[in-house]
């Protein structure tokens, strides 16, 4: 932090006792560049007055431009915001974004049941998935546990009647890729024509040493 942004702060700071905080907020925003701004002290400025008109756009900068523990405060001061959907899916988008498991399903288990907590639940499981590829450290074992965990989260969102047809096509994607398109799952069945016009399947060469040459032209 340099000293000309201490003494900003210092002032915003003086601004937020007079109950001016999202103006404040938004100044230190607008008037320093992004990795000058702490966004835990973007967040100290509306925390005392959560009401305040403006508090949700600051809230949704210090979600989009924080890190873990500026979320996590938020996590603490979301539930005492206006209902807010739109600021609510952000929210939980940005923490499966981040692999921010633990906190996902804090937040997860406050939601009422309903299209967000359905959201919320997807992005979970979209979270698990992408970790369960990711991380080199689990065992096969490991791997197709948390892929089971998917699709548990899966089939029970399934199973629910007022989803909205966008969040089934998303859940139906991701429940063929972590069964059929991830290591150690078999592979789908592809019908095909080689170079000789000769009929195949995939299945047929099953077991056997095969070399697939890859060629482009750019």
């Amino acid at each position: 932090m340099t000293s000309r942004l201490a003494f900003a702060i210092m002032a915003l700071l003086i601004g937020v006792a007079s109950g001016d905080g999202v103006a404040e907020a938004n100044k230190l925003i607008s008037q320093s560049r992004q990795n000058d701004v702490e966004a835990m002290t973007v967040l100290d400025l509306v925390a005392g007055n959560l009401k305040e008109e403006g508090v949700t756009q600051v809230i949704e900068w210090v979600i989009e431009n924080g890190y873990a523990q500026e979320r996590k405060k938020v996590g603490d001061l979301i539930w005492s915001l206006p209902k807010n959907d739109q600021l609510m899916v952000k929210y939980v988008q940005i923490l499966s974004f981040y692999g921010e498991r633990e906190q996902l399903e804090a937040v997860i288990k406050k939601l009422p049941n309903g299209n967000v907590n359905q959201k919320a639940r997807f992005r979970l499981a979209l979270l698990v998935a992408e970790d369960a590829q990711r991380d080199l450290t689990l065992t096969d074992t490991q791997r197709a546990k948390e892929n089971q965990t998917v699709v548990s989260i899966l089939d029970k969102l399934r199973e629910e009647d007022d989803l909205d047809e966008l969040l089934q096509r998303w859940i139906k994607d991701l429940k063929y890729k972590v069964t059929h398109l991830v290591v150690g799952c078999e592979a789908p069945e592809i019908e095909g024509f080689d170079q000789d016009g000769k009929k195949f399947r995939l299945s047929d060469y099953r077991g056997k040493v095969v070399l697939l040459p890859f060629w482009g032209i750019w």
